[in-house]
């Protein structure tokens, strides 16, 4: 990402620092003319930050945190700041460097790493204690891969918590674990799923 701006995030225990595009409206318009997928990794979203705040007053230490979809890698920052191990992860590796550089500026550096991993391909999820997905639901296939990769997780023993600002594919998303049994609901916008191995979150 060019021409990124710093944004900064209050939460209730801390202050992040991360860096978004300095005008995402324009970053999406031009790609979108251009043909090119839309950055919007480039954006730091209000499901992300409510994530975050959830986040932010859990303690974390000796966890492995996996965030899918990471864009600008607030919920990944906050949950290594909380004493996570943190592995982000997008489809749009162009997002990296201001994931590393809001990393490294808060302190947090050697426990957050990136990787370029699709939702919605066969590859199975890097292991992980927690796994986050923070406004992934916005189309039916992305609430498909999402609902499909919550199970993954929540059959592998993690917990999952997914922000959505009640976006069309939550409807879906919720219908999809309810088939397979998980009844999950969402308090506002952030929805938290313990697996089996963790008992009821």
């Amino acid at each position: 990402m060019r021409d990124l701006r710093a944004r900064h995030v209050q939460l209730p225990t801390l202050g992040v620092v991360v860096y978004e595009a300095r005008d995402p409206g324009r970053a999406v318009d031009d790609a979108i003319a251009r043909r090119a997928a839309a950055p919007y990794g480039a954006v730091l979203w209000d499901a992300a930050v409510d994530v975050a705040r959830a986040l932010a007053t859990r303690d974390l230490r000796g966890r492995a945190v996996l965030e899918l979809g990471c864009g600008c890698g607030l919920c990944g920052v906050v949950a290594a700041l909380r004493g996570a191990t943190v592995l982000c992860t997008d489809v749009d590796d162009e997002v990296f460097p201001a994931v590393a550089r809001a990393a490294a500026e808060a302190g947090v550096g050697p426990q957050v790493r990136t990787a370029r991993f699709d939702l919605a391909s066969a590859d199975p999820l890097p292991p992980a204690d927690l796994v986050i997905l923070a406004d992934v639901l916005y189309e039916p296939l992305l609430a498909a891969a999402a609902a499909r990769r919550t199970r993954e997780a929540l059959a592998a023993g993690a917990e999952v918590v997914v922000g959505d600002p009640d976006r069309a594919g939550r409807r879906d998303y919720l219908r999809l674990l309810a088939d397979e049994g998980i009844e999950a609901k969402f308090a506002g916008s952030v929805l938290v799923v313990a697996g089996a191995a963790r008992g009821s979150a």
